[in-house]
């Protein structure tokens, strides 16, 4: 048989059949090539092998016996053997850099090791995802399944957008761990790691995994941190099923967010729907309660839209919805909440911190942004005609106003029927007074 050495590029161009990647991953790959360096081609192709393996593309081969380190692959249609001579676990300050790739290609899973990688499941299953509890459970889970896999007394799921989870151990490793989704950090005894002395130290852990949550598609969902009572708690195999525990979170929490997008997202406009604002005003609410800071409800009813719908028709009146529906999600801040809470009606949550005077900005914000808004829509002559729209908004404030969701509510609505006597299209707070009057 005719041996070629060749460099990772040369892989990547020539031999990987990449036209049998998703796009999000050859655009990943293509991305690699163009960049030229070398510890980004080497991620890139041994990413790329991983996900051709999954798909049956290409096949792992069992590695020769007197060589460590090598990885064998051949491919479907070629019958061509690709072997890989990586370098073993790189030594850093107490840590072992482990490419994921040179894990054992099966992790040493039984019967009983699986059923309880399927509980995972049976957690999302189990769960009603009106609740917001679904995750929950799903974490709760996870961390039971690294204590009865891998013998962990703790297993940690660490997402960077979550404010109210845990804090990664050692936020700069965290932040390296995202960005090298194929490697895996073990670390034997934190006692001999200066970036984990001290967590290991205050949690008892001698030894620490740390690992990527993959995506199918963008950057990692968070973070997998596996800690052990005892130095050196995890070998090879141990690892290899660290990786394999991080790849089921990842598929659950990925079905777990379409099922929620389901049941959470108005369909028509895609911002959230009244489901979803239900779970979060509460959640909100308690969480400015316990920091003792205040947010603001706004309701927005859009002017005049039963004559819009009579005069160019019910699929012109949706255009609307969708333009001022985008409007509102783009003019609020990212953590914020728009959710159409029914007809021509959206919720909007200022998330706290929030003063009165940056309400008063948001909202007139809110306003202006709509009545500027470029509306086209087909009347039913199918002729492009440009609408006008507007919105009044009717505002309240926690705890200023009210201390509870229901009262929050009936605060903001108060204001909002005095924004809709004419003229509208104008902002309106909550007042004690006028509402009595």
């Amino acid at each position: 048989m005719r041996q070629q050495t060749i460099d990772f590029r040369q892989l990547l161009e020539r031999l990987l059949p990449l036209d049998e990647l998703p796009q999000v991953d050859r655009l990943r790959v293509q991305r690699a090539i163009q960049s030229g360096i070398t510890d980004q081609l080497q991620m890139a192709a041994l990413y790329a092998l991983s996900r051709l393996e999954e798909s049956g593309a290409v096949r792992r081969m069992p590695p020769p016996t007197d060589r460590r380190g090598v990885l064998r692959w051949q491919t479907r249609d070629r019958l061509e053997v690709i072997t890989l001579e990586l370098p073993g676990p790189r030594e850093r300050e107490g840590l072992l850099l482990v490419p994921r790739a040179s894990l054992p290609a099966q992790a040493q899973t039984g019967l009983d090791q699986v059923r309880r990688l399927l509980r995972l499941d049976e957690a999302l299953l189990a769960s009603d995802p009106r609740s917001g509890q679904s995750r929950h459970g799903l974490l709760e889970q996870l961390d039971h399944a690294g204590r009865e896999l891998l013998g962990a007394h703790e297993v940690r799921f660490v997402e960077e957008s979550d404010e109210a989870g845990p804090e990664p151990l050692a936020p700069a490793l965290a932040a390296e761990a995202r960005r090298r989704p194929d490697v895996l950090f073990y670390c034997p005894d934190t006692l001999k790691c200066p970036p984990l002395e001290l967590e290991g130290r205050r949690r008892r852990a001698r030894s620490v995994v740390i690992l990527a949550v993959p995506s199918s598609a963008g950057p990692p969902l968070g973070l997998l941190e596996v800690l052990g009572r005892e130095p050196d708690r995890f070998p090879p195999d141990a690892l290899a099923m660290v990786a394999l525990l991080a790849d089921s979170c990842a598929s659950v929490l990925e079905r777990a967010a379409r099922i929620e997008k389901l049941v959470f997202i108005d369909p028509l406009t895609t911002v959230y729907n009244r489901s979803y604002f239900d779970l979060q005003v509460r959640n909100e609410m308690a969480r400015a309660q316990r920091e003792r800071n205040s947010m603001a409800l706004c309701i927005a009813d859009i002017d005049d839209f039963k004559s819009t719908n009579t005069t160019y028709g019910y699929e012109a009146g949706n255009q609307v919805l969708v333009g001022v529906a985008q409007a509102l999600r783009h003019g609020v801040r990212p953590f914020d909440t728009v959710a159409r809470w029914g007809g021509e009606e959206f919720a909007i949550l200022l998330t706290a911190p929030v003063h009165a005077h940056d309400v008063v900005a948001v909202s007139e914000r809110l306003r202006s942004v709509v009545e500027r808004l470029p509306v086209e829509v087909e009347d039913l002559n199918r002729r492009r005609c440009q609408v006008s729209v507007t919105v009044s908004l009717g505002v309240a404030l926690f705890p200023d106003h009210a201390l509870n969701a229901e009262d929050l509510w009936r605060a903001a609505n108060q204001a909002l029927l005095r924004a809709k006597r004419p003229p509208k299209n104008k902002v309106v707070f909550y007042t004690p007074q006028a509402s009595s009057a």
